[in-house]
């Protein structure tokens, strides 16, 4: 018995010691942006350790209602032979929001131990409650009940307002130059729960490059034009115009399924019981105006638009003949430092060089790209002496001074080695007239044509002549007939469509054997859809389902093939949100695309 209490004791001593050598933490969890009038909770949390409730913090436009309420929770893990615990204590405050505005938590601070611990600050927002709008004004006269994001109660089932649930475009500004960054933002705001999305056409970026930045599609409490929603980000992209004028992002369509909640009555009582609604919504367009750059530009400018620094490094600073060297330009700053082109080094007479290479190491700083792009020049001495590798010049314009901005690098001054691969200057020397196979080699003059010989009227010369002129004959005939078929864009269209299709389904059988379902996807929707726009003569842009289907129609495509068409179209869209799918159904599917196009392709031949 006494044994048993001993290594009951041991074990009990060896929890505790797990428990304190576990790292105390005191945190607090923000409350995210809430609405005006309503109830909000803040918890603040100590892990592996004990103490009594913080005070409350005292916040603006806000009031505490009741609290803490203290909940505690531990787990305990045994892996190789040794235990280790942990728990934690949430202390949680009901405060009330009653204005709007900031709000910030300030660092609070607990003692566990003897030792202080403090929360970190953080801030939330505090929006205002929704404006009266035309619906509340019909529905004090008898009309529909104003939609609320936090009360289900009104949300019965019912038309969908383009208030309530709607796509909207927004762009970081309005007016800029060309190559300068813009953020593009496309977000859903909605007063109802989502149960469904589908992106059926997304909004075109004709006329930027763009890149695509990680966005945050959950569902987050936001306030847009007096009134409170739920928004979540569909795309986030930063663009840079590549034309001066009116730049217009084209509209979005969107299938949507809502959640409403109808009474249900059950006697006694009343519940609410889901139901699902399917909707159609379409994003606005927004328009930028891009300035073009000044004229005239100067010859060191490559298109570089921001605020930039550049610096140089020669190595090995001794260059020897046949021995490769580097010159590398380092370019730091924020702009488009993944678009334009490298500078142009003019090295010396008697070097080699080789194409550059250039590596950018940019990422987003919340409103552009911020970082390097490193530019190695190869180059191979091969003249012994003095060289001058003169300063190389690169210009950015900068947006903000609206002006042209030059650098330069340093100057190298440099002295060419002979390498050790270098071939040493030969003397000729005397040969044993014993060996007669082996002779100097004897410099001597072209033989000269011979008086009296007529090459103008021998029969080779008009042969080559003849022959020249027929071929040239043959050349503009070839180039004529090419630039007239070029100019056929039409027939051009046609002839890619098949072609570009081939090889995009190569891609999309690559990814299925891979395993790689979602590039699987994405190559056979492009597949598709890019042989759709070449052959029915639709920009891709423009070509959306409804469209699809009388234009595959009028081109002769019986309805089976239509809807064939329109199914594979919408099992790529939603397979990006059902993760998984197995080696069958994309076998299938990729079957029935190949199916598609050369059903498409008969008709032409008939």
């Amino acid at each position: 018995m006494a044994r048993r209490f001993t290594n009951l004791f041991i074990l009990a001593i060896t929890c505790m010691v797990s428990v304190m050598a576990q790292d105390v933490s005191f945190s607090v969890n923000s409350p995210g942006n809430v609405i005006e009038g309503r109830k909000f909770a803040l918890t603040f949390r100590l892990k592996n350790g004990q103490a009594s409730a913080p005070r409350p913090p005292q916040l603006d436009n806000c009031e505490l209602l009741y609290g803490p309420a203290t909940s505690t929770m531990s787990s305990s893990t045994y892996a190789n032979g040794k235990m280790t615990s942990s728990t934690s204590i949430d202390y949680t405050y009901t405060y009330l929001a009653k204005s709007a505005g900031k709000v910030v938590v300030p660092a609070v601070t607990i003692n566990s131990g003897g030792n202080n611990y403090s929360s970190r600050q953080i801030t939330f927002q505090i929006f205002p409650a929704d404006k009266e709008s035309e619906e509340d004004a019909s529905y004090s006269q008898g009309g529909r009940r104003p939609v609320h994001v936090d009360d289900i109660d009104t949300q019965t089932p019912g038309p969908v307002s383009d208030k309530d649930l709607f796509v909207r475009i927004s762009l970081s500004r309005d007016k800029v130059y060309e190559q300068e960054a813009i953020i593009a933002t496309i977000k859903v705001y909605t007063k109802f729960q989502i149960s469904g999305f589908l992106a059926n056409t997304q909004p075109s970026f004709d006329g930027f490059i763009s890149e695509e930045l990680p966005v945050n599609n959950e569902l987050q409490p936001d306030h847009f034009n007096g009134q409170n929603y739920y928004s979540a980000e569909l795309k986030k992209a930063i663009i840079y115009p590549q034309k001066s004028g009116k730049l217009t992002i084209n509209s979005g369509k969107y299938d949507v399924t809502v959640v409403q909640y109808r009474n249900v009555s059950m006697g006694f009582f009343t519940t609410r019981e889901p139901v699902e609604r399917k909707i159609v919504t379409q994003s606005n367009s927004v328009s930028i105006n891009v300035e073009a750059l000044p004229t005239p530009a100067p010859e060191s400018f490559n298109g570089a638009v921001g605020r930039y620094t550049i610096s140089s490094e020669l190595t090995p600073q001794r260059l020897l003949t046949n021995e490769a060297a580097n010159l590398k330009l380092t370019i730091k700053g924020t702009g488009n430092i993944k678009v334009f082109s490298e500078p142009k080094v003019e090295f010396p007479h008697g070097f080699d060089e080789y194409t550059p290479d250039k590596e950018v190491d940019a990422r987003f700083n919340g409103s552009d790209m911020t970082g390097s792009a490193t530019v190695n020049y190869t180059i191979v001495p091969q003249e012994v002496g003095k060289a001058v590798i003169e300063p190389v010049e690169f210009t950015y314009f900068d947006p903000s001074k609206r002006e042209y901005v030059t650098l330069q690098t340093e100057r190298y001054d440099v002295n060419v080695g002979r390498g050790a691969n270098s071939a040493a200057p030969v003397q000729q020397k005397e040969i044993d007239t014993s060996l007669n196979d082996i002779l100097h080699i004897k410099s001597a003059h072209a033989p000269v044509i011979q008086p009296g010989s007529q090459v103008f009227f021998s029969w080779y010369y008009w042969s080559v002549y003849i022959v020249a002129v027929v071929l040239l004959i043959a050349v503009i005939v070839i180039y004529r007939k090419k630039m007239q078929l070029s100019a056929d864009v039409r027939r051009m269209q046609l002839v890619r469509a098949t072609k570009l299709a081939k090889k995009r389904f190569k891609l999309a059988s690559a990814a299925m054997h891979a395993h790689e379902n979602d590039k699987f996807y994405e190559e056979l929707s492009k597949a598709l859809w890019g042989y759709l726009s070449d052959k029915l003569g639709i920009p891709a842009s423009q070509l959306l389902r409804d469209n699809i289907s009388q234009a595959m129609s009028a081109h002769g495509a019986d309805e089976d093939t239509v809807k064939n068409v329109i199914a594979i179209i919408d099992d790529c869209e939603m397979a990006r949100f059902t993760p998984d799918h197995s080696e069958e159904e994309m076998s299938g599917l990729y079957d029935k695309a190949v199916d598609v196009v050369n059903e498409m392709e008969k008709i032409n031949k008939k």
